[in-house]
């Protein structure tokens, strides 16, 4: 029996353009996954951590310290800076979150005290309150100084500011005043990585999968 041969010839140019477009695609399909599905799941496990802030301590709801009273605004711009600092670039994966920038902080890592951005005060509650505080309404400033007139631009927050203990009494408010009327509910507490925790909860793997697959089947995500 007469054995016989084939010959073929391999375009390998068309080849290498089936890959690169199947690369395409799955780079297409991680970057829309993550946008539509893994950072809104990154952010409302962020939002559970700020939820369990809020709940910390019981604070009345017309506390203008109350995070339960930035909820949507911290929300909107945890959003927004996630989507802005999210970079798909190759095989590489970027995006920033809590940073010092963003809790409040100048470019030297000091809290600057003409700042009186909301989002701005969760540094305090965020990184923890060691010891006893007070906060200090303009009502209650006024009563404190005998008629003293409050100035806004005073602390980080238009609405008051915060007082350790000892500057306190030692400035003999504690005698028109009793310390424990104006005592923080967050005075003592440790602090609280909402960023982090969600982060140790977050696992990529399962999203970039979800793309890859998707990819291989020739499907758009």
């Amino acid at each position: 029996m007469a054995g016989f041969k084939i010959k073929a010839n391999i375009d390998t140019s068309k080849l290498k353009a089936v890959v690169a477009k199947k690369q395409f695609l799955i780079q297409r399909n991680i970057k829309v996954i993550l946008q539509q599905e893994a950072i809104p799941f990154l952010i409302a496990r962020i939002m559970e951590g700020y939820d369990d802030l809020s709940e910390r301590a019981a604070m009345n709801p017309d506390d203008p310290t109350n995070p339960a009273n930035w909820r949507s605004e911290f929300f909107n711009k945890l959003r927004t800076d996630l989507e802005d600092t999210f970079i798909v670039t190759g095989n590489r994966i970027s995006v920033r979150i809590g940073d010092t920038e963003y809790l409040g902080y100048t470019s030297g890592d000091s809290i600057d005290p003409s700042d009186t951005a909301p989002l701005h005060w969760m540094v305090f509650f965020l990184e923890g309150l060691i010891g006893d505080w007070a906060f200090i309404s303009p009502e209650t400033y006024s009563k404190l100084t005998r008629g003293s007139r409050y100035d806004s631009r005073w602390g980080r927050f238009s609405a008051g500011f915060m007082v350790s203990k000892q500057d306190y009494e030692e400035q003999g408010w504690n005698k028109v005043i009793p310390f424990e009327q104006v005592r923080h509910p967050f005075s003592g507490f440790s602090p609280l990585d909402i960023f982090g925790e969600a982060l140790r909860e977050f696992n990529f793997r399962p999203f970039i999968q979800k793309a890859i697959d998707a990819a291989v089947q020739g499907r758009k995500i």
